[in-house]
């Protein structure tokens, strides 16, 4: 299936599961709207753009800001005059056992990753619902279903991003809108260095972790391809949610 004269907007896509995502939806003939806080998605955008079929643009966009969401979207419509597919991956924040997380480090991760999520779904589906179609996947995370501790705040974000997925899938099933969510499991990124993959690599029983460019197929096939497909969290895990080895 070609992607040709679709187009796709990632969020958090400067680096990582998000620029493996933007990548793969170049590689599959999409025009790719490259969205990050951080300037240098613009770079990253032109260097994906050299060698892509479809035009790739790099926006700065600030997903806990309404504004910097809205004129991300506005951007894209004005370049492209449309928007089939929305990844909105960027996310983060502060991991630490339970008892000592602060109340700044709650409002962070909860702020950056499920306020920021419901802002930015809150506006992709307004502007979906004007041109009568549209796909969202979220991102969600192994980690809050099957966790090695220290994730009480992130846990808390990522399964109200599960949560926000069903309920947004099922107000607009009738209205030609998906809404889905993938769950990475232990993915090489460099937001993982520092050994923490090696540590809890034993658990995993296909025993490796995965690639970004392997997740990043699993997210552009449930946006574009899994046409019968809303609300549903797909976890992409080597195995772990269904036993140990």
């Amino acid at each position: 299936m070609t992607l040709k004269d679709k187009v796709a907007l990632v969020t958090g896509a400067a680096q990582g599961i998000g620029f493996a995502i933007s990548e793969e939806f170049a590689k599959q003939g999409a025009n790719v709207v490259l969205a990050d806080y951080n300037d240098q998605v613009k770079a990253t955008a032109a260097k994906l753009a050299a060698k892509s079929t479809g035009e790739v643009i790099g926006v700065v966009m600030n997903i806990t800001d309404n504004a910097s969401i809205q004129a991300g979207l506005d951007q894209t419509m004005t370049q492209f005059g449309r928007l089939d597919y929305v990844v909105n991956n960027a996310g983060g924040g502060v991991l630490k056992p339970f008892a000592e997380l602060t109340d700044a480090d709650f409002d962070k991760t909860v702020n950056l990753d499920l306020r920021g999520t419901f802002q930015c779904m809150r506006a992709e589906l307004k502007l979906f619902l004007k041109q009568g179609f549209g796909s969202i996947v979220n991102a969600g995370a192994l980690g809050s279903i099957y966790n090695p501790g220290g994730m009480g705040a992130y846990n808390a974000a990522k399964n109200g991003i599960m949560g926000m997925t069903q309920a947004a899938a099922i107000d607009y099933a009738d209205q030609n809108i998906r809404v889905n969510c993938v769950a990475p499991g232990l993915t090489k990124t460099p937001l993982n260095a520092g050994g923490f993959l090696e540590k809890i690599l034993p658990t995993v029983p296909m025993k490796r972790a995965e690639t970004a460019d392997e997740v990043a197929k699993v997210y552009v096939f449930v946006a574009s391809q899994a046409t019968f497909m809303t609300g549903q969290t797909i976890l992409n895990d080597g195995g772990v949610s269904v036993g140990l080895k």
